[in-house]
């Protein structure tokens, strides 16, 4: 005899499946992944982590509490890595990928907190026998300025500093990072003047004269640009020489070697960087002979 069966029973066996597939589906997560990556010279940094948004409530003293350890986003702990060494705030703290913290105040400075055990949920499992370093900062909060959703960031100062930037609401929360960009490259510069012929030292001394300069060092760049004209005399080793003059205010010597980056141009054929460059520094040499 067949067996019969009832529409509620057929109901049940057609949604089972649903059911049982159900509890292993991945909804879309309310306050959703996102990285900050940015490498500062020779240094990869990278904050990984969940951006809850503001939704109408209130976040400081309310959904995050004062006082207690706050996992500086949602979900998982944040996580920030290090290729390099670094210093944050002025404190060394070694290459590696920390889960990141902070303790926000209602008053006086935040404690932002490196721990070394990177993967865990939120704050739950912190445990400050494993910090790597803790750090005090300003935390600053702007009424001109509201951030639905949090977010983090790297703002370059210059070749060796910058800022780990945490915006949320009116926070704007700015960390200090220093790396040692350019120790390495002049380092490397050094090894590398060692062993090259001859023919390459001129090259090298402006690529550490032009590199000095874009670190904002033109007291250091300035005697590599005398060795660069010295050894391989070019209107691109005198046009770096006039630009590090000017960095130091000398512009009547940036003038002058100018003038010989363009004489040597005209000179030699072959020479084809002034040329082909001239109009954009038109208005650079327009801008020392007003301030000679």
């Amino acid at each position: 005899m067949p067996t019969r069966i009832t529409l509620p029973s057929l109901i049940a066996l057609l949604l089972m499946p649903l059911a049982l597939s159900a509890q292993d589906m991945e909804w879309p997560r309310k306050s959703p992944a996102a990285t900050a990556a940015y490498t500062l010279g020779y240094t990869q940094i990278e904050a990984r982590y969940s951006s809850p948004a503001v939704d109408g409530r209130e976040i400081w003293g309310a959904l995050v509490p004062y006082g207690e350890v706050w996992r500086a986003g949602a979900n998982e702990a944040t996580t920030i890595a290090f290729s390099t060494d670094v210093e944050i705030e002025g404190k060394p703290l070694p290459a590696g990928r920390y889960a990141f913290f902070l303790i926000p105040r209602k008053e006086g400075a935040w404690t932002a907190i490196f721990n070394k055990e990177a993967d865990q949920w939120g704050p739950y499992r912190y445990d400050p026998a494993q910090d790597a370093l803790r750090v005090e900062v300003e935390a600053r909060f702007s009424k001109a300025a509201a951030d639905e959703h949090l977010a983090y960031s790297v703002i370059v100062q210059d070749a060796d500093n910058g800022y780990l930037r945490l915006a949320w609401e009116h926070l704007r929360l700015y960390l200090r990072i220093k790396v040692n960009t350019v120790d390495k490259a002049m380092a490397a510069f050094r090894k590398a003047l060692e062993t090259a012929p001859q023919e390459q030292k001129g090259g090298l001394q402006l690529q550490a004269a032009e590199f000095l300069l874009w670190a904002g060092q033109p007291e250091a760049a300035l005697p590599h640009a005398e060795q660069a004209v010295t050894l391989e005399p070019s209107s691109h080793s005198y046009w770096a020489k006039a630009r590090i003059l000017a960095g130091q205010g000398d512009f009547k010597g940036a003038l002058d070697a100018a003038q010989k980056a363009r004489e040597l141009s005209q000179d030699n054929e072959q020479d084809t960087f002034f040329k082909r460059a001239e109009p954009a520094f038109r208005t650079m040499i327009e801008s020392w002979k007003e301030q000679q």
